[in-house]
């Protein structure tokens, strides 16, 4: 009869599957492939103990009912979003953002960032405004110092929604926390994680103009985003043609997202089965309706930017990042793997013992989302604490989402929003190390703050 595998061993095995998720940029592997790759592995090492086959399939069949819903919604707001961007409604917030006073735009730039992040997730959030914002200051500093505050602004307003991140998600959908509850509690830690740094980084955007040759402040613009900004303003925009076409489609997309949460908190229903119900709305609905309605508001000829046929939500299908969801599924399944085998039970009491209070305990897995990635954080949280003990909305399971949410900005390479930057923007990590991350921790702390006055 075969014995059951020691927990040490499995859990080794997970650890050096998330050194590896965390390499993967050093060692060319897919994170997508090393998380469902390590979910097989670790299922498969607990089914090699001495569990009856019939409970085997249960705890793969909880694990799996557990993690679903979580992917359906993903999938489902990712598919909104997509279908937002590719009919060009982000576009409309490229006229609003552009100001000839550098101070009220980078103010602008940050609010409407946190806003954005807290309806569509903070890795979307990010991606649109770094295409706004790319090459606007001919100075590094001033450049990175712009891009880090988008970063930061992204993960703030996604930590206190429901629909804003991952793992406030994840929160929501496991009946942690509600949709109201999440909103009320979070948002003032949220708001003053972001309106520190920025209060600290004011200076940098108020300085004297650059060196000699180099415009003020307010007007340095480089030719790419000069030229950007002018396509902007078309002769068609200036008929209110264009606008009022993408104006409509980002009021009606954003207006669906917004109706999750809503419809979550006062119907009590499943925001899986809202999400999807959105996707259902836009295919079924806006897509065939959509082309003739705009044909109206304007000249004949389609807009550029809609699709020539009405498959619009058909074409979000196949722009998904599919790798990105199978990392979360595949990290959410390793993580069942831990609370069946009981190592999160181990590792609850091993942080008890040694961090004492459970505030101290959370704090720190914040800390830590700086280095390590927060969805299996959270996920692992959520087996580390008693549901018994803390109901829902209850603070621990506030400060959970704000540390997880916010603790990835003390690092560029802390949460996705910052990858994003790195890659777009070239924002090196020592850079931001150096400048960025003591006004991130600031906010951090103030943010915490609230909760610790709050008991």
């Amino acid at each position: 009869m075969m014995t059951n595998v020691p927990l040490w061993f499995t859990g080794m095995v997970f650890v050096l599957l998330y050194v590896a998720i965390v390499l993967e940029d050093w060692l060319q592997w897919n994170r997508a492939l090393l998380a469902v790759g390590g979910a097989l592995l670790l299922w498969g090492l607990w089914a090699l103990g001495e569990h009856p086959k019939g409970e085997v399939f249960q705890a793969l069949e909880r694990s799996a009912l557990k993690t679903s819903p979580i992917v359906l919604f993903l999938l489902s707001v990712m598919m909104v979003v997509e279908w937002i961007q590719q009919n060009g409604g982000f576009d409309v917030l490229q006229k609003w953002l552009i100001h000839d006073n550098a101070l009220q735009e980078v103010w602008r730039l940050t609010w409407l960032t946190f806003l954005l992040s807290a309806i569509i997730d903070n890795m979307t959030a990010t991606l649109i405004m770094l295409a706004i914002v790319k090459g606007r200051y001919l100075e590094r500093d001033r450049q990175w110092t712009l891009v880090s505050l988008v970063v930061l602004a992204a993960n703030a307003g996604g930590a206190w929604s429901p629909i804003g991140d991952v793992t406030t998600t994840m929160l929501w959908i496991a009946g942690k926390v509600s949709a109201w509850g999440l909103i009320k509690g979070g948002l003032v830690a949220a708001i003053l994680n972001c309106l520190v740094p920025l209060l600290l980084c004011t200076k940098t955007f108020m300085a004297p103009g650059l060196s000699k040759g180099n415009a003020s402040p307010g007007d340095e613009l480089c030719k790419g985003a000069l030229s950007r900004v002018e396509s902007a303003h078309s002769p068609q925009d200036a008929k209110g043609l264009k606008v009022s076409r993408k104006g409509l489609i980002l009021s009606m997309g954003l207006g669906l997202m917004l109706l999750i949460p809503i419809g979550a908190h006062f119907l009590e229903c499943s925001p899986s089965l809202l999400a999807f119900l959105s996707v259902l709305m836009v295919a079924v609905f806006l897509d065939p309706f959509l082309g003739p309605f705009l044909s109206r508001m304007g000249p004949r000829v389609r807009p550029p930017s809609l699709p020539q046929s009405h498959g619009g939500m058909h074409h979000a299908f196949f722009k998904l990042d599919w790798f990105s969801v199978a990392f979360i599924f595949g990290i959410l399944m390793c993580m069942g793997v831990l609370e069946e085998a009981g190592i999160l039970t181990h590792l609850s009491k091993w942080m008890h013992a040694y961090l004492g209070e459970v505030f101290n305990q959370v704090f720190t897995l914040g800390l830590l989302s700086a280095f390590l990635d927060n969805i299996p954080l959270v996920s692992a949280s959520l087996g580390l604490f008693d549901s018994s003990l803390y109901e829902r909305d209850h603070a621990l399971w506030l400060l959970l989402a704000y540390c997880a949410g916010t603790g990835g900005s003390l690092l560029i390479l802390g949460s996705a929003a910052g990858i994003v930057a790195m890659g777009q923007e070239g924002l090196k990590f020592t850079w931001y190390l150096k400048h960025f991350t003591l006004k991130a921790l600031g906010g951090y702390l103030a943010g915490a703050l609230v909760f610790w006055l709050l008991g």
